[in-house]
């Protein structure tokens, strides 16, 4: 699974501007309080005084508090107006490229981050969000080059560093990946998600005294995050501690309730605790009629490895490969769940080969063949 919320890095907005009319004054460049924004942005819009390009920025920031607030569409529709009020407002052109990526439309996203570099070409934050599409489109090494630039132009920014380094992880260049998640924490101590992809890279390497380390620093930087958690259950889980994993995974459930995934986790943690199944609750609140509710119902015991993997079949080649991919490791598991080490180890050996680097099930394959004494 490669879902949003799960990455370690998501595309931001650049910060508000306001431009010409009194913006500060009236609290429409503040990033603290979305709704005192918004309420703010409107009541000078409505008033008539910002003309063109101050009107654009108004326009702009309270995009940035929807956005802020999860409203995409409506951010989108303000960004709209606001590069019809000035074409040239490279912010503006960032901002809906950033809108644009976190709705799934990375082609949009792109053109819009590719107009905002013309604008300006030292647009910093154009450049790192432009890498996050092209990462997003498993374009890994344009991704890189992108960085590479957000870099050289502000060799202080560690987000950058840290996406950087997961590009890297997801090239297989762990190596590469853990000195970028370095700097990054070099350059901020406190940043969780780079002590969370370091710790992932660790994981990758085989070495999970380190990766568990860098977890817990995740955790006590974020203690409300299920990534952290999350990520620390499973190196539990493939280290033999089950107990210890099935806690984890239950307090990443807890941070994030709906995520089908995680309830996976929780159930396979709890059958090596040897403890009754919670699916029954998943499924019932849960679209059961798109993926991954076919793995689900393999777990209840209500269709086959066989019949789970048919129903990963898609017209989109990449949704393909990546429910093939699931069908096969979560088999896998449920295989190795009943003792059929055999079945296991042919079934991750299938997700190692074929699952996109940017699953976790492609991780967590090659750790279940290592826990099994085969080579990957």
């Amino acid at each position: 699974m490669r879902p949003t919320d799960w990455r370690f890095w998501s595309a931001l907005f650049a910060a508000t501007i306001f431009l010409g009319y009194s913006a500060a004054a009236d609290q429409c460049d503040s990033v603290q309080d979305p709704e005192a924004t918004i309420t703010a942005c409107s009541r000078s819009i409505k008033s008539g005084k910002p003309k063109g390009r101050d009107l654009a920025a108004y326009y702009n920031n309270r995009a940035v508090a929807y956005r802020a607030r999860g409203d995409n569409h409506r951010a989108i529709a303000d960004l709209n107006e606001a590069i019809r009020l000035d074409p040239k407002l490279a912010m503006a052109f960032n901002n809906r490229g950033a809108a644009y990526n976190e709705q799934g439309d990375n082609e949009r996203a792109i053109a819009d981050f590719n107009e905002a570099i013309r604008l300006d070409p030292k647009f910093v934050m154009a450049f790192n969000n432009r890498g996050n599409a092209y990462s997003d489109q498993g374009d890994n090494d344009r991704a890189i080059a992108d960085y590479n630039e957000t870099i050289r132009l502000d060799p202080k920014f560690a987000r950058a560093f840290q996406n950087r380094g997961s590009a890297y992880h997801d090239k297989g260049d762990n190596d590469r990946a853990i000195a970028d998640y370095n700097e990054a924490i070099r350059l901020e101590p406190k940043h969780a998600k780079a002590f969370l992809g370091r710790g992932i890279a660790f994981s990758a390497k085989g070495d999970n005294d380190r990766a568990i380390t860098d977890f817990d620093a995740a955790i006590r930087l974020d203690p409300k995050s299920s990534l952290p958690y999350f990520a620390r259950g499973r190196s539990y889980l493939f280290t033999g501690s089950a107990e210890k994993a099935l806690a984890d995974l239950d307090q990443a459930s807890a941070h994030a309730p709906d995520d089908v995934y995680l309830a996976l986790w929780v159930e396979i943690a709890s059958q090596r605790n040897n403890l009754p199944s919670r699916l029954a609750q998943t499924s019932s609140r849960i679209d059961m009629n798109v993926w991954p509710a076919p793995i689900i119902r393999l777990f209840m015991g209500q269709i086959t490895p066989a019949a789970a993997l048919a129903a990963a079949d898609h017209r989109d080649a990449s949704r393909k490969r990546g429910q093939v991919c699931e069908a096969n490791f979560y088999s896998g598991e449920l295989s190795l769940t009943k003792g059929l080490k055999d079945e296991a180890t042919r079934l991750f050996r299938l997700a190692a080969s074929d699952c996109p680097r940017s699953f976790h099930e492609w991780e967590a394959a090659n750790a279940e063949l290592t826990a099994l004494g085969v080579v990957p």
